[in-house]
């Protein structure tokens, strides 16, 4: 696909009223196909702005930008992968080797119809083309700066897009590898014939570029090559430019920068076929996602020690507690004597020791299931919020929603079943309650779920792992106060609360599977919650499921819908 950018009369503004400002003004320019362009500036003129928006990620208020003859939105509607964009600082799992992360880009971007050969040939093509090769095998962690901008520059290659915008990717090398870097990118952009934009603070190598676009303030200052830049305003350095700029911000000597210069501009050129491929479809995405989630989680040895050590801590807890209890709770009973008098000792002594038996049968209860509502938090709270600067640039790329929130909701599912198994068989065998270990299994699995999944949906509105574990954590510690089962609620409470408590219906849930055993009497004649039936709990649980994830599913597809309407 072949291309050039032509800019009409651009304006970009934000706020309203009193915080209302105009971050780009009135600025036309184009750029040829396969050319190396670099965007300079003092900070805050405006640089990433205007690359932001000359690849679709910045709203326009006023005025074009046209890509190929194409308004932004409908080349990234149609062909998501035609335009390459990266920020300042590259977004990858750093557990992945180099290696892996351009297969699974492969795998994400280019779809099934592209056979095997030709896809590890392309691959083959694209490591020759950044210069990859020796630390194909190395995880990402390991790599220095200008590797890992040689391999956020190589994954947008993997799409084969027809422009690339590049935010500051030479800023913080060290001078040789600043100079190799700018030496690359303009070879990428004559031998591919494509359009590179570069927003930089580095001027050594400006040479290197075709042109330069000069702004200040917002305003569009000059736009020809570098050198001249230089004689235009008859100095020889672009810091003596800066300098002059600065002045005139303080004279306000701002003559000619706003003038129209859209007139002299060349036409778009005639709409062609693109013929960049779309992305695969959802299921093959997610069988990638599936696969890429779980050499992150072997991977991730911290995480794999907490989660066995939770799995076989909490449960361990519970029998703790429960060590010494639990013989005066078995020892209790009703039997039905034939003396009046024996008969109303012994209900006198089971009334003295019921209370006390009640309360550790339901604390037992309710302690368990709180510990899996932690458990339950520590599984979905931060799944989406750490990778959300990865996600964002996956969508950008096609990535579907559904298969990625899918990807997250089976990993849920994985570490639920082992912590509610864990829970359920240790305390059974130590604690030898009665009821169905299904039931009971099962009980505990959704509140699990219940938990994750609503804890998910938090990860996915928040924009830091931070604030969604906060969250998360303020939610866990409203399950016991608000549940009433220790602390008694007002009944207009109890009916607004209990239907977003999980603890409460996995609390009634696992009573009821051993209702026809005494321990249930014991607590159902000693406590005024009422305890709801079995099959109710298992609904309103998996409604908690499915609610979460829907949320979860609503907000990473409305990532998407928010880069999509900013090209509007």
């Amino acid at each position: 696909m072949e291309g050039a950018v032509l800019v009409e009369n651009l304006s970009v503004m934000m706020g309203k009223g009193d915080e209302h400002k105009v971050l780009l003004r009135n600025i036309s320019f184009a750029i040829p196909q396969g050319s190396f362009l670099s965007i300079i500036g003092a900070s805050g003129s405006g640089k990433s702005v205007l690359l932001r928006t000359l690849a679709g990620i910045q709203p326009v208020s006023m005025g074009r930008v046209l890509l190929a003859g194409h308004p932004v939105k409908a080349l990234r509607d149609q062909l998501p992968l035609a335009v390459g964009y990266l920020p300042k600082f590259g977004a990858f799992h750093e557990d992945l080797t180099v290696m892996e992360i351009l297969d699974f880009a492969l795998a994400l971007r280019l779809p099934r119809s592209v056979p095997k050969a030709t896809r590890e040939q392309w691959r083959e093509h694209v490591v020759d083309l950044a210069r990859i090769r020796p630390f194909l095998h190395q995880k990402y962690r390991t790599l220095s700066g200008g590797q890992m901008r040689r391999i956020a520059i190589a994954e947008e290659l993997i799409g084969d897009p027809a422009f690339l915008f590049l935010d500051e990717m030479t800023t913080g090398l060290d001078p040789y590898s600043e100079h190799e870097m700018m030496v690359w990118l303009k070879e990428l952009a004559h031998g591919l014939n494509k359009t590179i934009v570069l927003v930089t603070h580095t001027v050594r190598n400006l040479r290197l570029c075709d042109s330069v676009i000069f702004l200040h303030e917002g305003r569009f200052c000059f736009h020809g090559p570098y050198d001249e830049l230089l004689q235009t305003h008859g100095t020889g350095s672009v810091e003596a430019i800066f300098g002059a700029y600065q002045e005139a911000s303080i004279t306000g000597n701002f003559v000619g920068f706003d003038a129209d210069r859209s007139a002299g501009l060349p036409g778009p050129p005639d709409p062609h076929s693109l013929n960049t491929a779309p992305p695969p479809g959802s299921l093959l995405q997610l069988f990638t996602l599936v696969r890429r989630q779980y050499i992150l989680l072997m991977r991730d040895r911290a995480q794999i020690c907490l989660h066995l050590l939770l799995v076989v801590g909490f449960p361990l807890l519970v029998a703790i507690f429960a060590t010494k209890g639990l013989p005066q709770v078995r020892s209790l009973s009703l039997s039905i004597e034939t003396n009046p008098v024996q008969m109303l000792t012994e209900h006198l002594d089971y009334l003295k020791d019921s209370f006390s038996a009640a309360s550790l049968v339901s604390g037992l209860t309710m302690f368990q299931v709180i510990l899996l509502t932690l458990m339950g938090a520590n599984n979905g709270a931060r799944e989406i919020a750490k990778e959300r600067d990865i996600l964002e640039k996956e969508l950008r790329a096609g990535l579907s929603p559904w298969a990625y929130v899918t990807t997250k909701s089976l990993l849920i599912v994985c570490l639920c079943v082992v912590q509610a198994l864990g829970m359920t068989w240790f305390v059974k065998t130590v604690c030898r309650f009665p009821g169905a270990f299904s039931h009971q299994f099962a009980i505990l699995f959704l509140t699990t779920m219940a938990m994750s999944m609503v804890c998910l949906a938090i990860s996915s509105a928040c924009k830091s792992p931070e604030r969604a574990s906060l969250l998360a954590n303020f939610l866990v510690g409203m399950q016991l106060p608000l549940s009433g089962v220790v602390l008694a609620l007002p009944q207009f409470a109890s009916f607004l609360c209990r239907p977003f408590i999980a603890a409460y219906w996995g609390w009634s849930g696992y009573l009821k599977t051993f209702a026809a055993d005494r321990d249930y009497e014991i607590v159902r004649q000693s406590t005024d919650t009422h305890i709801a039936s079995f099959n109710v709990c298992l609904l309103i649980l998996s409604v908690h499921v499915v609610v979460g994830g829907m949320i979860a599913w609503i907000f990473v597809t409305r990532m998407r819908t928010l880069q999509k309407s900013v090209q509007n």
